[in-house]
C-alpha cells in the first residue's frame, strides 16, 4: 500500500476543499464535498519503488465548522470563527510491509497505526489580490495502536484564483518525528541488520522531511470539478542517513495524482 500516496491526498484535498468552505461560510448553509482519484508516489518516504493507489476526499460544513476526510485521514473545526480553526484529528495508517525492495522486506514490519491528535490552522483572504489567499495549520498526531510514535506536520499553503473556475496553489510542509516514529522506519536493530544484510542504524528524532506540492483545480460547472498536483519530498537528516534509505532508496522522490470531485 502506497502510504505516502494518501499523504499527498491530503495535501490536495487542502486545496479542493476551499470551494466548499467558501460556499458554506457564505450562505452558512450546509454543503457536502466528494471526490476521488489516482495518485502515484513512493511505496513509503525513501523507498525507490513506486506504484499508484486510490485516494478519496470528502467535506461535510455548515458555516465555519467542517469534518473532512482526506484520505484515509479525517480532521474537524468546532471553533465558530472563519478564519481559524482547530479540532480534533484520527486517521489510519499502514505501516510498512510486504514492500518490493526484497532486503527492506526482510526488516520488521511497522504495524499498522492509529493517529489520533488534533489541527490548528487559520487563513486570509486577499493577502496580495482579490482572488488569493494564505492559509497555515499544525497537526500532531499520535499513534494508539501501534508503535509508530507521535508526528507533527507544519503546512503554509498559497493559492491562487486565475479566473472564476481555475485555480493554482503552491503548499509547502515539513513532519517532525518523535524517537519512535525514527526507530519504526528508519532505524536498523541488530535483529533487522541480520536478517536484512543492512548495517545496525539508531535514527533518531527530528524533521523527516520537507514537501512541496503544485496544486491545480477546474471549476467544470458549479458542482463538477478536476483538479491535479505533482510535488517532491527530501528526506533530511537522522532519516536520509539511514541505511534503509542510502543503501537502498532514495532521500528525494516525487509524486503526483489527478482527482474528480462533486459538490452538492
Amino acid at each position: 500500500m502506497l502510504s505516502k500516496c494518501y499523504v499527498r491526498a491530503a495535501a490536495v484535498a487542502s486545496a479542493v476543499l476551499v470551494a466548499g468552505e467558501v460556499s458554506a461560510q457564505e450562505t452558512k448553509d450546509w454543503s457536502v464535498l466528494v471526490g476521488a482519484g489516482a495518485f502515484f508516489g513512493p511505496e513509503y518516504l525513501g523507498s525507490k519503488d513506486y506504484g499508484f493507489a486510490p485516494g478519496i476526499i470528502g467535506s461535510i460544513e455548515k458555516g465555519p465548522y467542517f469534518v473532512k476526510f482526506n484520505g484515509l485521514t479525517a480532521t474537524a473545526n468546532v471553533l465558530p470563527f472563519e478564519s481559524f480553526y482547530a479540532g480534533p484529528l484520527i486517521g489510519y495508517g499502514f505501516g510498512r510491509k510486504d514492500v518490493s525492495d526484497k532486503v527492506v522486506d526482510k526488516l520488521p514490519d511497522v504495524d499498522q497505526e492509529l493517529w489520533v491528535g488534533g489541527v490548528v490552522g487559520g487563513g486570509y483572504a486577499g493577502l496580495l489580490l482579490q482572488r488569493d489567499s494564505l492559509g497555515a495549520n499544525i497537526e500532531i498526531a499520535h499513534d494508539v495502536m501501534g508503535d509508530s510514535g507521535t508526528t507533527a506536520t507544519f503546512s503554509l499553503g498559497y493559492e491562487i484564483s486565475a479566473t472564476e473556475q481555475l485555480s493554482f496553489g503552491v503548499d509547502l510542509s515539513t513532519t517532525f518525528v518523535d524517537g519512535a516514529y525514527a526507530d519504526a522506519y528508519y532505524s536498523v536493530t541488530q535483529a533487522g541488520s541480520n536478517a536484512s544484510g543492512l548495517a545496525k542504524y539508531d535514527a533518531d528524532a527530528g524533521f523527516r522531511d520537507v514537501t512541496l506540492d503544485l496544486t491545480s483545480r477546474y471549476a467544470v460547472t458549479e458542482n463538477w470539478g478536476v483538479g491535479g498536483m505533482a510535488g517532491g519530498s527530501v528526506l533530511l537528516g537522522s532519516m536520509a542517513d539511514s541505511p534503509i534509505v542510502k543503501d537502498r532508496g532514495e532521500a528525494v522522490s516525487g509524486h503526483g495524482g489527478l482527482f474528480l470531485w462533486y459538490r452538492f
